[in-house]
């Protein structure tokens, strides 16, 4: 997502720079402010009076149990800056309400059929965001509607335009879908959110960063020190659906055939590992942990699947030329398919061995990593059309 555009005048300026100390923990006492951020105290306390007009900062009094003047202590008001948040795990799409510390105050779901075109989706996705909306708590205040979805997405025109897993799906406008519930909704592609909020909470090294999830479908997303690759378009690394040479004429989601996914994503695997393990979910939220304990390359299709991964996350490494590669998704979580990837990646060398990538397991938080690159820009957007108002 674009960054908000830097405020326009020292005084709002200095608004968001006491906002932010008091927001972070840095300071709770206007003193503290004063000192944090070397102002005098007048113009902290005159400062602090605005944004508790704002509602963005409250006064909490501690009385002691002494004599003498009571203890003001500022906090931030958590619930000025809400979000409703929708995203996708699996087939099931999941509507939160959040606030701009990453707490979830409410959570609803939804899975649409397989089959679902454009005025079905509407329907639920629009019934969705109510019912989370219903759940929506006393005082809070709706200032950001984010969808992180996947697929390919038009960001600009807030078009939804393709998703294998709801292949009937086609340039839905989800402003017209969200049109009578709060804010315009803000799109972001999945992996992009993933992919930001990695790099956002990890050392402030720059480099070239590919970030691969293996799951119900397979995608990446890449980011060089200047950003995220096509963030703003809303489609890149697609490689789920690039072709294989098999011409086994498998079907795909996508309209095609003979794709990466129709080998390797779980939807097409599914059938053969439910086989093997019964009670195997087809969720990949509940997968990873069963992964974690299966030697899942004991089965044959499974041995495959990866051969072929990695035989194009080869090729996608001499087009990009990653420094580091993050693996997410349930089947990574398998420490033989982990260490299987990693060393057949190595095995198959770019170049001479030359320009290596790190390989890491990125599993750990990956939805709250996704939720926090999704909200961040447009929570930090609203809170400057607060301040600036």
């Amino acid at each position: 997502m674009t960054p908000s555009p830097p405020l326009s005048g020292s005084h709002a300026a200095d608004l968001l720079s006491v906002f932010d100390v008091v927001a972070s923990g840095r300071a709770t006492t206007r003193a503290e402010v004063a000192g944090a951020l070397g102002m005098r105290p007048t113009t902290v306390s005159l400062l602090v009076a605005e944004l508790s007009r704002r509602d963005l900062i409250r006064d909490h009094v501690v009385r002691g149990q002494g004599r003498g003047r009571p203890t003001a202590f500022l906090a931030e008001n958590r619930l000025r800056l809400v979000a409703l948040y929708l995203h996708i795990v699996s087939s099931t799409i999941y509507a939160r309400i959040v606030d701009r510390t990453g707490r979830v105050l409410a959570t609803v779901s939804v899975s649409p059929p397989q089959q679902a075109d454009n005025a079905a989706m509407a329907r639920a996705m629009h019934e969705l965001a109510r019912q989370a909306l219903g759940h929506l708590p006393a005082g809070a205040y709706h200032v950001a509607t984010v969808c992180s979805l996947s697929g390919l997405l038009d960001v600009g025109a807030r078009l939804w335009c393709f998703s294998s897993r709801w292949p009937r799906i086609d340039n839905l406008d989800l402003c017209e879908v969200l049109k009578d519930l709060g804010p315009e909704p803000v799109l972001v592609r999945n992996m992009d959110a993933e992919l930001a909020g990695r790099i956002a909470d990890g050392p402030a090294d720059a480099r070239n960063v590919l970030l691969l999830h293996w799951g119900y479908g397979i995608g990446g997303a890449f980011a060089t020190p200047d950003g995220i690759i096509n963030q703003d378009r809303g489609r890149f690394c697609e490689i789920g659906h690039w072709r294989l040479d098999s011409h086994a004429g498998r079907p795909c989601t996508c309209g095609n055939v003979d794709c990466l996914e129709t080998v390797a994503a779980l939807w097409a695997l599914y059938p053969v590992l439910s086989r093997r393990f019964p009670d195997l979910p087809l969720d990949e939220a509940r997968l990873g942990p069963l992964a974690a304990r299966f030697d899942l390359l004991q089965i044959p299709e499974m041995a495959e699947a990866l051969r072929q991964t990695v035989r194009i996350t080869s090729n996608l490494c001499r087009l990009l030329f990653p420094e580091k590669i993050i693996l997410t998704g349930p089947f990574l979580q398998s420490p033989s398919i982990f260490t299987g990837f990693s060393e057949s990646l190595f095995a198959a060398p770019i170049l001479h061995r030359k320009d290596m990538p790190m390989v890491v397991q990125g599993e750990d938080g990956a939805a709250a990593f996704e939720m926090a690159g999704a909200l961040h820009a447009p929570l930090r957007a609203a809170l400057l059309q607060i301040i600036s108002a």
